[in-house]
């Protein structure tokens, strides 16, 4: 209905809101769509942030087991080199004190023959004195032991130099794939 006022038409207040009930229906509609879109969306979204916590949770045990893992693994390989210098220290000690017992029964052999021919050298028996100075001055027969002191540092020096090489090449490759982890992160 059109009412005529002071020359302009003019709708009534029931024909307006007649008018916007019909449209009331397709618009709550639109809305109740639009809001369970929205739901599915924040659904999806909290599925989302659960399926990265579980993720990352899960990468983070992994991590902090295969890292156990490695450093087991290297205490346990630590543990064997020790015992293989230990082991290779034991040989070497017991081969360089072999050597000093016979060194020290050299000295010893040495010095008596040293003093029976200072005593020889004091005796008036001519006889005796030529009988005996053969046998005396013999000189036992003599092991060289001058290569003792040049083995002495070269023994650990092989282990050493494997376990620091080691040690830069573990580190490189740490580097290498952390940066592979800050990259793909």
């Amino acid at each position: 209905m059109v009412d005529e006022h002071k020359g302009h038409d003019t709708v009534t207040i029931e024909a307006e809101r007649a008018d916007k009930q019909r449209q009331l229906g397709p618009t709550q509609r639109r809305f109740q769509q639009r809001i369970q879109q929205r739901e599915k969306e924040l659904q999806e979204l909290r599925k989302a942030v659960e399926t990265l916590k579980s993720s990352a949770q899960t990468a983070v045990e992994d991590s902090e087991r295969i890292f156990t893992e490695m450093i087991r693994s290297i205490e346990r390989r630590c543990s064997e080199v020790k015992d293989l210098i230990r082991d290779q220290e034991k040989a070497e000690v017991s081969w360089v004190e072999g050597l000093l017992k016979r060194l020290e029964q050299e000295i010893a052999e040495l010095k008596r023959k040293d003093a029976e021919l200072e005593q020889l050298s004091h005796t008036e028996d001519h006889i005796h004195f030529l009988k005996t100075f053969q046998s005396v001055s013999e000189t036992p027969e003599s092991k060289d032991f001058s290569c003792i002191s040049v083995n002495q540092g070269l023994s650990f020096e092989a282990a050493k130099k494997s376990v620091s090489s080691l040690k830069t090449q573990l580190g490189s490759l740490c580097e290498e794939e952390f940066e592979k982890i800050y990259a793909s992160g």
